[in-house]
């Protein structure tokens, strides 16, 4: 016989009953749920953070000293009025600013250069789109190393390529002309697979059918990565411009390794004044002040940077 609907909900347990109440008890809403990952997070940031930055300000109202004891003076603004008429800060901040430019446009287009060749590979070839990220995997301090050994005029590359040519002649990059542009490369050799592992992505998306319309059309090269390749990686080129000249304008162990700030002051850019004047120097007080105008400098390019580009991108 066939059950009547009514029957049919009769014998349908409610899903409460079902369930159990100790099963409800268990579960976590929305919110619970996010404040479980959530708070563990904030707390290490507050510790991590937010207590160092506190007392790194607290610091940059005093003038710290160490030799003939311990001792901190409240000195109201003295330290931030001693950076801003500090002919030193601000050459370190114009090499940081051409460290940086140089460093996001050879990040960017040597990222481009990979993910072009990464995308065309034949089948057999594409494990080397595993292998292109190897350079990303090595640490700033690693870089620094491998980049200062090859640039060195006596172990260098450039001495090497002189003398396989039949030059008798010591080529070096660690010099004061060229070695913001040097120290340039080797951070973007560092960063540049990240950035084309995600323009890969981008390019892949991009369907098919958009290049056979461009060879119908007879365009070249240039423009069809103009006019079809080019438009869906805008957005990711603000991003990774945004967090290359963060990245860039905080490095250190890379210009530690490297140079050390040298020859004479040539790479001597923020951070690694920053570092001399307080860990050499232990003038905690004016270096804490000038951490801040650094922290100023990042939030004020990355702004600018929205300003400029990312506003133009988010309306499209």
């Amino acid at each position: 016989m066939r059950e009547t609907p009514d029957a049919s909900r009769r014998q349908t347990p409610d899903r409460k009953t079902a369930v159990g109440p100790a099963s409800e008890r268990a579960e976590l809403s929305n919110v619970q749920f996010a404040l479980v990952f959530a708070v563990p997070v904030l707390i290490f940031l507050v510790v991590v953070v937010a207590y160092p930055l506190a007392y790194a300000f607290y610091i940059s109202f005093h003038d710290v000293r160490f030799f003939g004891g311990y001792r901190a003076d409240f000195v109201w603004f003295e330290n931030y009025a001693a950076v801003l008429v500090d002919d030193a800060f601000w050459a370190s901040a114009w090499r940081s600013l051409l460290f940086t430019v140089q460093t996001v446009i050879l990040t960017l287009m040597i990222g481009t250069g990979i993910a072009l060749v990464l995308r065309d590979l034949p089948p057999g070839w594409r494990w080397l789109r595993a292998l292109i990220i190897l350079p990303w995997a090595v640490s700033p301090y690693g870089t620094g190393i491998f980049f200062a050994w090859i640039g060195r005029g006596q172990t260098g590359f450039g001495t090497a390529l002189a003398s396989a040519m039949g030059f008798d002649t010591t080529i070096t990059f660690i010099s004061a002309d060229i070695i913001i542009l040097y120290l340039s490369v080797a951070a973007a050799w560092n960063m540049a697979p990240l950035v084309a592992f995600f323009l890969l992505a981008n390019m892949m998306t991009t369907p098919a059918r958009l290049y056979d319309l461009a060879k119908i059309d007879r365009m070249s090269r240039f423009e069809t990565f103009r006019h079809v390749t080019l438009p869906p990686l805008r957005y990711t080129y603000f991003v990774f411009a945004s967090i290359t000249t963060v990245l860039a304008l905080k490095i250190f162990d890379l210009i530690f390794t490297m140079a050390q700030g040298g020859p004479g002051n040539a790479s001597n850019v923020l951070t690694y004044t920053l570092y001399k004047t307080s860990f050499v120097n232990l003038d905690l007080g004016y270096g804490a002040a000038m951490s801040f105008f650094v922290l100023a400098f990042i939030l004020g390019l990355t702004g600018i940077l929205y300003l400029v580009w990312g506003r133009r991108e988010d309306r499209r």
